[in-house]
């Protein structure tokens, strides 16, 4: 799709079909996490399941029971910490490529550089980023004149993988819901988007996601009481109660 067409359904979409709030009859449902400190509208059609306080959940066509998209929050706690430096584009992109595959059997696979990343918005100002990554596959040659190492018993390759470029893998998004005291991003993954899944891509309606995306909220949550391991001053040990008689 056109990016230009995109930004005109992240503008114009969500308008005309969701109002945020409303619960009831046929209109728009919402989900809250006030744990992470975000709110989802979709559409009465749509099918939430959300799991540990809203860590992750998946999106379903509730008339067919069809996965939409997987959502998950990273970090999905307080003391798994990205490095300072990084930001949240950057922590996305990263967790996109750590979590993404090619799809395929039998290879080592992976989705990474070179990638694309656009930036958006949604209407209440929260920034959302668009991906698409390369997926390759590395398949290493055995053979029966690899070099047999006596010692172990084992076989010893040394013969390069062949590298394999299996396509695009994309749409997929990530959202900035960064806390004030905490950086973090949830990743949004469409189904059917990967390489080896084109012919299901016409069944997803990447419309709809659009405009859930688009009609995404933040909001504040205090941070949870407590310190985490790397917090405590250097040479700090732990005390534990007694055990009761």
């Amino acid at each position: 799709m056109n990016w230009l067409l995109m930004m005109g359904l992240f503008a114009v979409l969500p308008i005309q079909t969701l109002n945020a709030g409303e619960n009831s009859g046929a209109g728009p449902k919402t989900y809250r996490s006030e744990k992470f400190g975000y709110e989802l509208s979709y559409p009465p059609e749509i099918e939430l399941t959300s799991y540990f306080d809203g860590s992750g959940g998946d999106l379903k066509d509730a008339r067919t029971g069809g996965l939409l998209a997987h959502f998950d929050v990273w970090p999905p706690d307080e003391c798994l910490r990205e490095p300072e430096d990084l930001t949240a584009k950057e922590i996305g992109i990263r967790r996109a490529q750590d979590i993404t595959q090619a799809d395929g059997d039998g290879t080592s696979s992976h989705c990474g550089d070179p990638l694309t990343a656009r930036d958006v918005a949604s209407l209440h100002g929260v920034k959302i980023y668009e991906l698409e990554l390369t997926c390759v596959s590395e398949i290493f040659p055995g053979s029966d004149d690899d070099e047999i190492d006596t010692k172990n018993d084992t076989a010893v390759i040394d013969a390069e993988p062949i590298v394999t470029v299996e396509g695009k893998k994309g749409p997929m998004y990530f959202v900035d819901i960064s806390q004030p005291w905490l950086k973090r991003i949830m990743i949004v993954d469409p189904a059917g988007n990967g390489p080896h899944l084109e012919e299901s891509k016409g069944r997803i309606d990447m419309p709809i996601i659009r405009t859930i995306l688009a009609n995404i909220k933040t909001f504040a949550v205090p941070k949870p009481p407590g310190m985490c391991i790397q917090d405590l001053p250097r040479g700090s040990t732990f005390t534990t109660a007694a055990p009761r008689p």
